[in-house]
């Protein structure tokens, strides 16, 4: 891992000596009047990424995303498998997005916006990131279409890594009703949200209590996701109360000894958070607090649990899980941004003793107690070309579930791992 640092910091010495010379140029992509009242901006950027990792690490999209280091994997040796330096170099991050400024409608001034990237895996190579109409009235607006998860989009960490602040930050878009209304330096955020890009977990056969993430099952949710946040913003600071209410349907048919019967139990979960931002010329601090119940579909750790089972019919009974998140985000500067993020997660079980056995969890990373990242960056900016370069120190603790103590996690044993990471952006 030593000389996998050195050579990042040499690669970032020679990014930045020949970003120097680099020149301010001219919008590449003008706004386009395409009628007397429609008019559309194109935007977006190319990047590249290279990340070493001193272990394998729990991520997704060719560990892109990365969250935390995985457990010990022995082999009959007595070897740690997991413990193998990793590498990687993409252009998945790749974006393109177009806005569009229309005619008004009722009073409010209209406009759309679309956003693609290239981040969908070997299955899916191009994905639709945000696709939404917003109406702006003076002291009001309606968003109706995708974009970013309420909870996510309150305050966003200023991170290189592409995983913005997970697992300590709630990352997810989705198509969604948003209204704001606005009264001087106070804001209020009511949202209908659906699930659909990042969706709840869920059984894909309640027959063999196989646990996935499928959209027909996420229809059949009795209501959407609820969110309500009260916003304060005046000069250098930002702040507000955000708040989630979620009910799921995990299943539709249960079996038991008496055969197959329809169900409409449901689990219902709460969470509440809390977020700062100060500006003051060229520091930014900003910091999230989040208590969280079942928020496993925005990368935070837990789920949801099978507390009881009815043999006879089969019906179960679920509870919620607890968690603790917060982060804080330090940076300074203009043309050269230094940065240093800190983020903390705590498990705290579920709410109600659980049941040990298969499909009945339902969630992620359930063995995991806390975890923890340091991560210090440094960024450059000339013209249209950004150069950056962090990295992160992440520790998580796993260990024993004791279902008898509401699912905590005890016995624990820590993991700790560190990415190295360089990035280039063309910015159009």
């Amino acid at each position: 891992m030593r000389y996998s640092l050195i050579f990042i910091l040499s690669m970032l010495s020679i990014f930045l000596l020949n970003a120097q010379e680099a020149k301010e140029t001219v919008s590449i992509l003008p706004v386009v009047m395409l009628s007397e009242k429609v008019t559309v901006k194109f935007g977006g950027f190319v990047r590249a990424d290279y990340y070493i990792d001193s272990r394998k690490t729990v991520g997704i999209v060719e560990d892109l995303f990365d969250f935390f280091p995985s457990d010990h994997l022995y082999d009959d040796q007595g070897n740690d498998q997991n413990n193998i330096m990793r590498k990687y170099f993409t252009t998945q991050g790749t974006r393109f997005n177009a806005l569009f400024s229309g005619p008004d409608v009722l009073k409010a001034k209209s406009s759309s916006y679309f956003e693609f990237d290239f981040t969908g895996g070997n299955t899916v190579n191009v994905r639709l990131r945000q696709a939404y109409l917003k109406l702006n009235w003076t002291k009001s607006e309606l968003l109706i279409g995708k974009t970013w998860n309420p909870l996510t989009s309150a305050i966003m960490p200023s991170v290189i890594g592409f995983n913005t602040g997970i697992p300590f930050h709630p990352f997810g878009r989705g198509d969604q009703l948003r209204f704001i209304y606005k009264s001087g330096k106070f804001s209020v955020i009511a949202a209908a949200f659906f699930q659909n890009e990042h969706k709840s977990f869920s059984y894909i056969n309640s027959l063999t209590s196989e646990v996935g993430q499928l959209t027909d099952n996420v229809i059949s949710n009795p209501i959407p996701d609820l969110h309500l946040q009260f916003l304060y913003k005046s000069g250098t600071i930002n702040t507000g109360i955000v708040s989630e209410f979620k009910k799921l349907l995990p299943s539709v048919v249960t079996k038991g000894t008496a055969g197959l019967f329809k169900t409409d139990e449901t689990i219902s979960s709460c969470t509440f958070g809390y977020f700062a931002e100060y500006i003051y010329k060229k520091l930014t601090i900003k910091g999230y607090t989040l208590y969280a119940q079942n928020l496993c579909e925005l990368f935070q750790q837990g789920g949801y649990a099978v507390a009881s089972i009815d043999s006879v019919t089969g019906a179960r009974k679920f509870t919620p899980s607890n968690s603790f998140s917060s982060w804080i985000n330090i940076t300074c500067g203009e043309k050269v941004i230094v940065g240093l993020f800190g983020g903390y997660q705590k498990n705290f079980g579920f709410s109600d003793n659980i049941i040990n056995g298969t499909g009945t969890f339902l969630g992620r990373w359930q063995n995991v107690d806390h975890i923890y990242r340091i991560s210090p960056s440094v960024k450059y900016s000339s013209g249209r070309v950004v150069l950056a370069a962090e990295v992160d120190y992440n520790t998580v603790a796993y260990g024993d579930v004791d279902y008898r103590d509401k699912g905590k996690v005890k016995k624990t044993h820590e993991i700790s791992g560190i990415r190295g990471l360089l990035a280039a952006t063309f910015l159009f």
